[in-house]
């Protein structure tokens, strides 16, 4: 386990792939219960919110209001290439997953 650790802290982009496994935690029980379409949305949203999270974070000084700087961070533009990948690699592999899914279980649905 030490030496994938250190594999992935070795270059940025790494950690941005590792969160296509943690979007699998995301995608498999919401998937499972409302479908892996939804579970591939509910991994976009869950990573959009947490970038969107962390720009705020950057951007408030301290003492003051959350509402100095809710406008920050909605767009992917306003992010860096890191933080974009963070989002754009596991909306990827879901939607991959769910398209996978969605077409394997149609030829046997005809059955």
């Amino acid at each position: 386990m030490k030496a994938l650790l250190a594999w992935i802290a070795a270059a940025r982009w790494r950690l941005s792939l590792s969160h296509c496994v943690e979007g699998l935690l995301i995608q498999i029980p919401v998937g499972l219960m409302f479908g892996f379409g939804v579970g591939a949305l509910a991994v976009v949203v869950w990573y959009w919110s947490r970038k969107k999270l962390e720009m705020e974070t950057a951007a408030k000084t301290p003492g003051a209001s959350d509402a100095t700087v809710w406008m920050i961070g909605w767009f992917p533009w306003q992010w860096d290439r890191y933080k974009l990948l963070d989002v754009v690699m596991p909306a990827c592999s879901s939607a991959l997953i769910a398209w996978a899914l969605q077409t394997y279980a149609r030829p046997l649905s005809l059955f």
